[in-house]
């Protein structure tokens, strides 16, 4: 679950502040050298703000602000605090109500103006430079009082709907629009009213997008199967590079057969596609397919997930199915195995050498049919020599080891894994399937795409969710992969930095990018692993993730 903050502090089971982290960055620049000296000086958050040990979460003042707080358990003997500034609602609501393609306006109950939104100001003229806080609707617009939309709502109390003015602005402009207006009351007591206003202008906009969403959507119903997506096979594997089709050409081969696999390939580049399609091709097609992401779940819930429970055996265990007998006479996948303990990998090497295991405080021994496909995001033998992976478990699972190319080698598939991404994901959206222009395509080919096929993905959907014509255009980009391009295309500056032009970069702009390159370098260096990555770097996962989120790195 993502979570949101401006402040994140991490106590230990006393209160003290250990550490904190930011999610606003005005919020960093304004109390970074405070809140440090705290910590080093060992201060109890409960000494510092106007908070109880005994309260969860709740509002309080502090430094002219009011900040909402909640307090989760941490992954050690201690408690987070996410704090999060109140003082955002109106820029929300201002945000959100520029966004409409109706006029807004926002009166008090005297008739006087409070808001207009962009779209109002852009049909009545008025410059955004123009404060119109406090102006009557009167002095704002040549109209009769007793026929204002507005001021007959306020003064009859009750909402007028769908009529239609015709008036001029202060800058002489005449313009007719069909407005509604609704009286807005605390109690008994009108305090103002909201107008919305439409012209022929926006009813031209209204046509156009609900004609273009009205095809959509017969678009969807007609050409979207009935049956859901059902997994992988090895039509879903796109490319014709020769790395990828020999890769292929063994999974095909082997699929019929029991044998164990092993995938060895990075983050993204397509290892679940593999085992799925390696089992819907195999006599067990039948029999279930089960996924297991060891380096998604925590150590001491692998054993438990993997074997099952016994009821009694902890306090509120029951008697539960584990994945090896789920998947029973079927498939099970275990990715990025080289993420688990060296002691669980014991654990399942002996449940394969003797085709049984027990439950989780269990006494009875459950006898096994299951084929084992398993993946490494990295080179396996570096990872037995860097003790993350047992021997004797490596050559039990890799009777058949098929390598994954990672995207950077293979980029003559680049342009046929753009077309069928498009080509899939068209019906989701109104303006159908976008082209990519050649300035795009060069960007992208020039990218080395450390994510592989699912970073390049979710950069596609990302431009497909921005893009307002028929043609992804550079500005449609993820903001990370223009600055990348931006910084490939500058000379690498001498040992003493004198290339830097220091007139237009700040001090801080310079340690974002050296932190960024960091942690891209770390992130690959441990096939994207967060625990591991976090641990040599120094950090807690929670800082590695907000670092992460931070610098829009695809994991």
């Amino acid at each position: 679950m993502k979570l949101f903050y401006d402040i994140l502090f991490t106590v230990d089971k006393n209160f003290r502040l250990l550490e904190v982290d930011f999610g606003d960055s005005h919020v960093s620049d304004t109390y970074t050298l405070l809140f440090k000296n705290w910590i080093s000086e060992k201060r109890s958050i409960t000494s510092v703000f106007p908070l109880t040990p005994e309260q969860i979460q709740g509002d309080f003042s502090w430094d002219g602000d009011t900040f909402f707080f909640k307090r989760l358990a941490a992954d050690h003997e201690g408690f987070y605090y996410l704090i999060l500034r109140q003082d955002y609602l109106e820029e929300l609501l201002i945000n959100a109500l520029n966004l409409v393609t109706d006029g807004i306006q926002i009166y008090d109950r005297s008739g006087c103006a409070v808001f207009f939104n962009s779209a109002s100001r852009r049909l009545s003229h008025i410059p955004a430079s123009l404060d119109i806080q406090g102006q009557h609707l009167l002095d704002l617009f040549a109209i009769d009082e007793n026929i204002s939309t507005t001021l007959t709502a306020l003064r009859n109390k009750t909402p007028v709907v769908n009529r239609v003015d015709h008036f001029r602005t202060t800058a002489g402009a005449s313009i007719a629009s069909a407005n509604t207006a609704h009286p807005i009351s605390s109690g008994d007591q009108v305090i103002g009213a909201i107008t919305f206003e439409q012209t022929q202008q926006v009813i031209d906009s209204y046509k156009e997008k609900m004609s273009k969403i009205e095809k959509a959507l017969h678009s969807f119903q007609a050409n979207t199967p009935a049956t859901r997506f059902s997994g992988y096979h090895f039509q879903h594997v796109i490319g014709k590079g020769e790395a990828l089709q020999k890769a292929v050409t063994i999974a095909k081969k082997v699929a019929p057969q029991n044998s164990s696999v092993l995938l060895v390939g990075e983050t993204g580049t397509g290892k679940e596609v593999f085992a799925q399609s390696i089992h819907r091709s195999s006599n067990r097609k039948n029999k279930k397919f089960v996924a297991l992401n060891c380096a998604a779940i925590p150590e001491s819930l692998i054993e438990s997930l993997l074997f099952g429970t016994q009821k009694g055996s902890f306090t509120g265990s029951e008697n539960k199915q584990g994945y090896f007998e789920e998947a029973e006479g079927g498939t099970l996948f275990l990715d990025e195995m080289n993420s688990m303990s060296l002691a669980m990998q014991s654990k399942i090497l002996r449940a394969l050498q003797e085709n049984s295991f027990r439950r989780v405080g269990g006494q009875k021994d459950i006898s096994m049919n299951v084929r084992i496909i398993s993946s490494c995001n990295k080179d396996p033998f570096l990872c037995i020599q860097e003790n993350e992976l047992r021997k004797d478990l490596f050559y039990r699972l890799s009777t058949v080891m098929i390598e994954l190319p990672p995207l950077r080698k293979h980029k003559e598939d680049l342009e046929e894994l753009i077309e069928f991404h498009l080509s899939s994901t068209a019906l989701q959206y109104v303006h159908g399937k976008s082209q990519v222009s050649p300035e795009v395509m060069d960007i992208l080919y020039a990218y080395d795409w450390p994510g592989n096929v699912r970073e390049l993905f979710h950069v596609l959907d990302y431009a497909q969710n921005v893009v307002d014509g028929p043609t992804i255009m550079k500005e449609h980009l993820p903001s990370y992969l223009l600055k990348q391009q931006k910084e490939a295309s500058l000379p690498v500056p001498s040992d003493n930095y004198a290339s830097l032009d220091f007139q237009n970069t700040s001090l801080q702009n310079l340690m974002d990018d050296y932190e960024h390159q960091i942690l891209l370098n770390a992130l690959e260096h441990f096939g994207y692993n967060i625990t591991k990555t976090a641990d040599a770097l120094g950090l807690r996962r929670q800082s590695l993730q907000y670092r992460i989120h931070k610098y829009g790195i695809h994991i």
